[in-house]
């Protein structure tokens, strides 16, 4: 390609959200702000992605983090450069905190800007510093096909770094240089670069689980034990209670529910007896 395709940042952004979305991602909480434009556009061009709309940046990170303890899953944050993403941190640390699965999108001025005093630009890289599970910066919108690759390959590593075994917020730090509106290909290079993208495949988030020896070893230490008791955590709203509850009958176990475990009332709101 001879030079910059005229719909480089269109395809660089709908590649992204596709990657996210596959991912695990199904909300996104969008700040306002113009730097963050060709992510929002994407999202919204997507069926299997619910956009939810805040006014202010802080409030929009925590009710970001609402959704994520309801749902159990990691919902996008999304804003534009400069100071927005800092008014996220104190969500970003609850979110640490209370292992919570969360990825922030910070939009982010494009590297020939950084240090000349343009408005809105600052250095966001790791901003959230040790509160963060991981920090990834997407660098400049590249037409190659490897950097396409390993954009949407960050991007779903970033969702599972979120959703665990260690749960918590990830920050994903994508440029966008002007101009920021959706632009179709027009050109030789933009009609190649679309047909790129659409011949990409998919890619998938590895999934975290207990493997065979291992919960064979889980369930001798169990069955050798004379009392079992079941701690329970913070867990969402969907969380399969009944199950829970019925594994611990099982067992014989008693049950210590945390406060926020979904375990301490039926589904009709009493309180449960007997259990913990």
């Amino acid at each position: 390609m001879t030079h910059r395709p005229e719909n480089l940042l269109t395809v660089w952004a709908d590649a992204l959200l596709d990657a996210l979305a596959r991912a695990g991602v199904r909300d996104v909480v969008v700040s306002p702000g113009s730097r963050s434009t060709p992510f929002l556009l994407a999202a919204a061009r997507r069926d299997d992605l619910s956009l939810h709309p805040v006014l202010d940046e802080r409030a929009a990170s925590f009710f970001a983090l609402g959704l994520a303890r309801v749902t159990g899953r990691p919902p996008l944050l999304l804003c534009t450069s400069g100071t927005a993403p800092a008014h996220y941190y104190p969500a970003v640390i609850e979110a640490s905190e209370a292992s919570l699965p969360l990825v922030v999108l910070s939009a982010d001025r494009p590297t020939e800007l950084w240090g000349t005093g343009a408005p809105q630009t600052t250095d966001q890289r790791a901003l959230y510093g040790v509160h963060a599970r991981a920090f990834v910066d997407l660098g400049d919108a590249d037409p190659s096909p490897r950097a396409l690759r390993a954009m949407r390959s960050a991007a779903a590593r970033a969702v599972q770094t979120a959703v665990g075994p260690a749960p918590g917020p990830v920050q994903i730090n994508a440029r966008a240089r002007k101009p920021l509106e959706p632009r179709a290909a027009e050109s030789e290079e933009g009609h190649a670069l679309a047909a790129l993208a659409a011949s990409l495949p998919p890619v998938r988030a590895a999934r975290v689980t207990l493997e065979s020896p291992a919960l064979a070893h889980v369930i001798e230490a169990v069955e050798a034990s004379r009392r079992v008791a079941v701690v329970a955590g913070p867990l969402p709203l969907d969380a399969p209670r009944e199950a829970i509850l019925a594994l611990t009958r099982k067992l014989g176990a008693s049950l210590w529910a945390e406060a926020s475990s979904q375990l301490r009332f039926t589904e009709r709101g009493d309180v449960r007896a007997g259990d913990a």
